[in-house]
């Protein structure tokens, strides 16, 4: 008599985890908890630029956190893969009321995108380049901010002073912010080596 063998075919255990259920890859799934992380440190910068240092003024100005990550975040991982993650941001920054208006939007999402390619197109890759494109950036950005509520009569050209004296109070928390972004973006692979 003739024994039958058991059926080896074992079906795969269901997952039960989010990611699992979203059929994406390793690597897929490990760019999407980067996004996620760098999602969260915009958060908590915008967290903490509303609820901490609004109320420490230094000649009239506080401390603008959230661009700021954001310029840092898209400069340190490039033109490409940036795009729609400072348009996100910027969104969020609008909505979340703390923004000075729906121009943000735009002036935003253009500064983190030029200035990511400026980044990649003419600067070795380093703390001091990302440092210099984020200042660059915040300048840019504050001025333009200045130029567009001074036409909209928001604010007098007396304020201008102010604007950089927001973008240096704003470049104190960097150099603390370079080291968990570049954590977060070698999660998923490299973009580039630094």
């Amino acid at each position: 008599m003739l024994k039958r063998k058991k059926n080896e075919f074992r079906p795969d255990r269901p997952d039960n985890d989010f990611l699992g259920k979203l059929l994406l890859t390793k690597k897929q799934s490990k760019t999407l908890l980067r996004w996620i992380l760098f999602s969260l440190v915009c958060l908590l910068a915008l967290l903490i630029q509303d609820v901490l240092m609004s109320r420490f003024r230094i000649l009239g100005a506080t401390t603008d956190l959230f661009p700021a990550a954001v310029f840092a975040i898209c400069v340190l991982q490039g033109g490409e893969s940036s795009c729609a993650f400072a348009l996100a941001a910027s969104v969020l920054y609008q909505f979340s009321g703390s923004s000075p208006g729906p121009y943000c939007i735009v002036l935003i999402t253009v500064f983190s995108i030029l200035f990511s390619i400026f980044r990649q197109a003419y600067l070795r890759k380093g703390f001091s380049a990302l440092i210099l494109c984020v200042l660059l950036s915040l300048l840019f950005y504050e001025l333009s901010l200045f130029g567009i509520e001074t036409f909209l009569g928001s604010t007098t050209s007396v304020r201008i002073g102010g604007c950089l004296v927001t973008v240096l109070w704003t470049a104190l928390p960097l150099p603390v912010l370079y080291p968990v972004l570049l954590r977060i973006g070698k999660i998923g692979g490299e973009t580039w080596k630094e």
